[in-house]
Order: C-alpha cells, then sequence, then structure tokens
C-alpha cells in the first residue's frame, strides 16, 4: 500500500470493534487513573476499619483480653477459640493437637525435659511445653518412660511435637480473633 491510499482511522473507531473476549478495552491514553484522597491514611488501625473511634483504654482492654484469650489457647488447645465463640474450631483444634499429642504418648514418644544442655533438646522442650495441658498429662499417661529404640517412639516423639506447633498456630489465630482483625 502505498502513501495515496492510507487512510487516517481515528483511535475510539479502531478500540471499538477490537476487544478481546468480548471486553470493552479503551486506549492508553484514554485510561483514568483513581484519585487518591489525601486525608485516608494508608495503613489503618483495627479501629478504624470496623469504623467506630475506639479510646486508648478500650484499645488497651482489648489487647488485655487478646492476651488471656491466647493464654487460655495455649492451655488448653481450642479454648482460645471457644471463648471467641468460634466453636467448631476450637473443637477441630482440641482434637488434632490432642490427637496428636496422644498418639505420641501412646507410641512412647520422649517428652523433652525443661533443663536441657543440648540446642535441641531445648528446641524439643519448647514444642512439647507449647501442647499446653498435654504437656504436663505427659507425665501421668508415661509411666514406662519413652522408647526411642524402635522407630514408634521416635515418630510418637514428632507428633508430640507437631501438637504444640499446631497449638501455636491456635494460639495465633485465637488472638487475631480477639484483637479484630480476623474473622
Amino acid at each position: 500500500m502505498d502513501e495515496a491510499h492510507r487512510q487516517e482511522i481515528p483511535a475510539e473507531e479502531l478500540n471499538a470493534g477490537a476487544s478481546v473476549g468480548g471486553a470493552d478495552e479503551t486506549a492508553p491514553h484514554e485510561m483514568v487513573t483513581p484519585a487518591i484522597e489525601e486525608d485516608v491514611p494508608l495503613i489503618a488501625a483495627p479501629a478504624e476499619i470496623a469504623g467506630s473511634t475506639r479510646t486508648l483504654s478500650a484499645e488497651i482492654g482489648i489487647r488485655v483480653i487478646a492476651v488471656l484469650v491466647a493464654v487460655a489457647a495455649w492451655a488448653v488447645p481450642g479454648m482460645g477459640h471457644v471463648i471467641t465463640k468460634r466453636w467448631i474450631r476450637g473443637l477441630v483444634f482440641f482434637t488434632c493437637a490432642g490427637g496428636l499429642a496422644l498418639t505420641g504418648f501412646a507410641l512412647r514418644g520422649n517428652v523433652f525435659a525443661q533443663h536441657s544442655t543440648d540446642p535441641f533438646g531445648a528446641l524439643g522442650f519448647l514444642a512439647d511445653a507449647s501442647s499446653g495441658i498435654f504437656y504436663f498429662m505427659a507425665k501421668t499417661m508415661e509411666k514406662a518412660g519413652p522408647d526411642v529404640s524402635r522407630a514408634a517412639g521416635d515418630y510418637g516423639t514428632r507428633l508430640i511435637a507437631a501438637a504444640g506447633v499446631l497449638n501455636l498456630l491456635g494460639v495465633a489465630d485465637a488472638y487475631e480473633i480477639a484483637m479484630g482483625r480476623r474473622a
């Protein structure tokens, strides 16, 4: 095609019939960017998100209650969810953490002591103690002591630690729910 036969076609006509997938596309020069309001903060506090104004004492009270909910969630897996009226989630955490811990006890897994010179022993203690009431039940359930000479005892040790880690996730979830950051 030479210059004499070439036509100028307006951009509106080009874009009118050239949409992909049935959606209307606009030319790059026609795109509109939304205006950013000056008085809206980029990061809002939970009180501002909910649309209510809280005083400092109310915010401190909410934090204290959230910490108490987290302590209850650590002591008894799922209790923090029950306190925040998340019944099914609390039952799921209690059943899963309890099932892992009790299966670990039945397999005669090792429950780590509080004082350990080995760094892995200290990590094992933190994981085991995170299971809350099940850590304290371990001494009454393990009359014969741990048996890590078999593979089942080693798996039991891992299941007890997994119960503690799962309970820590439950504690964090219950705290976030009590703070109002999560539904």
